[in-house]
């Protein structure tokens, strides 16, 4: 198995324009998220609103554009990690659970005209939180519409993270295959010379008998 191991021809490692022709020809519309919106209209608001949106893609751009009707609220957007998305989450350890903080609650005046604006998400996979907060209010409940519109980021950018992932997956696949042909060797060398040893032991043997043979022949003889 080792020698027929040997003998195979190992394939060419991928260069990075290589790479680059290969994702060139995929179907970007596989490879990239499409842009999601989230709309809602006449939503009451008596305490606070949560809309927790999946992130998959670092440089994603999240779209806001919201009203309220029967006066203002406050309105806030946070990071989670995936598995933090229940507010008041709290680590193994007890503390509360790490939150970044993209826009702090703030009252805004969300009655009189539409409040939009737009963020970069910078880490992920992350939860973005929006948050409409009415408890300052909450015997005065407020009505909500909303449009959340999540764009991916570019094909070029999702192509050049592939590729910088694939490259180190390349290197850290030559390392290995490096450490395989090393130890490929090794058993080799010593399969090789642990057959001849038994090629020897095999001639010892054979040698050790034939001594044999002849002993029992002259015991035979010189008892008669």
């Amino acid at each position: 198995t080792a020698g027929r191991m040997s003998n195979q021809q190992n394939p060419p490692p991928l260069s990075s324009d290589s790479l680059q022709a290969f994702f060139s020809k995929l179907d970007k519309s596989k490879v990239v998220p499409k842009e999601a919106t989230y709309k809602c209209s006449d939503v009451p608001v008596t305490y606070a609103l949560e809309l927790p949106i999946p992130i998959s893609l670092k440089g994603s751009t999240i779209r806001y554009s919201f009203t309220t009707v029967e006066g203002d609220v406050s309105f806030g957007v946070f990071m989670r990690k995936p598995d933090d998305t229940a507010q008041g989450t709290t680590a193994d350890n007890g503390e509360e659970a790490e939150e970044e903080e993209l826009q702090p609650l703030t009252r805004v005046d969300s009655h009189e005209s539409p409040v939009t604006g737009s963020f970069l998400v910078t880490e992920a996979p992350s939860v973005a939180v929006i948050v409409w907060d009415n408890n300052y209010s909450w015997f005065r409940s407020k009505t909500l519409s909303y449009s959340v519109t999540i764009k991916p980021p570019s094909q070029d950018i999702v192509q050049a993270k592939y590729i910088s992932t694939c490259n180190t997956s390349l290197s850290n696949a030559s390392i290995d295959h490096r450490s395989a042909e090393s130890r490929l060797s090794k058993l080799i060398a010593t399969r090789s010379q642990l057959k001849k040893d038994v090629e020897r032991l095999k001639a010892e043997l054979a040698s050790a008998m034939s001594s044999l043979a002849s002993s029992e022949k002259e015991e035979i003889y010189l008892n008669e």
